[in-house]
């Protein structure tokens, strides 16, 4: 399905993950709706803040989604052209978590970069 960097529209969206995946269907929500959006050649943007964190904890025993663990579906979204997975700084230093805890293809950016990529967004969708 990748049709390669051609976002011939440039049109951006974000979509911001505020909860734990573990007592609602949020995170998967968030994902099929990357999924549509990057399948019309949008660039997105999965944001995870606040509990959201603790959706991108590798090795986690955690619920699975549709029966699939929820770290592996993140692994896959490059196939889709959907290279931006993001935890806000602020979000991880209320944490105990370091960086280490999760899964390698996160990018941690601070509210004031996050604040100018969702001022820069074509769409801003809080799940």
């Amino acid at each position: 399905m990748s049709m390669g960097k051609n976002k011939s529209m440039n049109i951006k969206t974000n979509i911001i993950i505020s909860r734990s995946s573990f007592s609602n269907s949020d995170f998967k929500e968030a994902v099929d709706l990357g999924l549509v959006c990057a399948a019309f050649d949008q660039e997105v943007n999965l944001i995870f803040v606040d509990s959201g964190i603790t959706n991108l904890i590798k090795n986690q025993s955690a619920e699975k989604v549709d029966d699939k663990n929820q770290v592996d579906i993140l692994k896959g979204l490059e196939f889709y052209d959907i290279d931006n997975i993001i935890i806000e700084q602020e979000s991880l230093d209320l944490t105990r978590l370091e960086t280490s805890h999760f899964i390698n293809s996160v990018k941690i950016k601070t509210r004031a970069e996050i604040n100018k990529l969702n001022q820069n967004a074509n769409h801003l969708v809080s799940i």
